[in-house]
């Protein structure tokens, strides 16, 4: 990480922190948490991948439990399966090594329940799109591809000016009912890819972020730390396979491969 490069990031996670203090007053409400990217840059990136904003109760059910964990190291993005499929799938099919050349972010970035985050959603994003624009700014390169994660996301962008914007499906449980969508094209090739990816790949890879998030590995989720011990579900394998396929057709231009 260059001295230039870091010090500007330092700055502007800084005004992150101001801001989510400021959604606190605004919202009225004290369980709203800063949490930092769990795969900070050292230097702009190909890809940066765009989320919504943080949940809070999936990993703290108050806002001393969350603040303890993330005393303790805990980061954005590096706590479920699911997260680690996302991480593992940009790693093992955009090619990006282990110095990673992409960034997962949010349009906010204050951790908050899930009921509290549904309410005027797309003005406290507005109150953010400031900040999300230096930051973009910062890790950017002329050739970054900006990748929405869910359509909302993607709907906020475009109406905000962003275009060429890519989209993927959101890997919450609430959009986990159209994962089956994408293996209606060729459920040979699901069944192919079905006995290529294993539970040991998602864990080697969240062991690998959460050592280079410099964060605890017992911060992470039950249900990740239990996958040492049985497989990923047939669910779980068609987010995989739903990514490489938008992956490997859509970012990197590699054959007719698509859900």
């Amino acid at each position: 990480m260059s001295d230039t490069f870091g010090k500007d990031y330092a700055k502007l996670e800084n005004r992150f922190r101001v801001q989510v203090e400021e959604d606190r007053k605004l919202l009225r409400c004290n369980d709203i948490v800063f949490l930092s990217q769990s795969m900070m840059p050292i230097h702009q990136v190909d890809y940066v991948f765009i989320g919504m904003e943080p949940s809070l109760r999936r990993w703290a059910r108050t806002q001393q439990e969350a603040e303890e964990k993330i005393e303790r190291g805990f980061k954005d993005f590096a706590f479920s399966i699911e997260d680690f499929i996302l991480h593992h799938c940009i790693r093992e099919y955009l090619y990006c090594n282990q110095d990673s050349t992409y960034y997962i972010t949010n349009l906010s970035k204050g951790a908050m329940r899930v009921a509290k985050a549904n309410e005027d959603r797309v003005k406290r994003w507005e109150r953010w799109l400031r900040l999300l624009r230096e930051e973009l700014e910062l890790v950017e390169k002329d050739t970054t591809r900006l990748i929405a994660i869910g359509r909302n996301v993607k709907d906020f962008l475009e109406s905000n000016g962003f275009s060429d914007i890519h989209m993927i499906l959101h890997y919450s449980q609430q959009a986990a009912g159209y994962r089956d969508k994408w293996i209606e094209w060729d459920q040979n090739a699901f069944e192919k890819f079905k006995r290529q990816v294993s539970n040991k790949d998602i864990i080697a890879t969240a062991k690998s972020v959460t050592q280079q998030a410099k964060m605890d590995w017992t911060l992470t989720s039950a249900s990740l730390r239990e996958l040492e011990t049985r497989d990923l579900t047939d669910s779980q394998k068609m987010l995989a396979f739903g990514y490489k396929c938008y992956f490997t057709r859509h970012l990197l231009g590699l054959g007719n491969e698509s859900p």
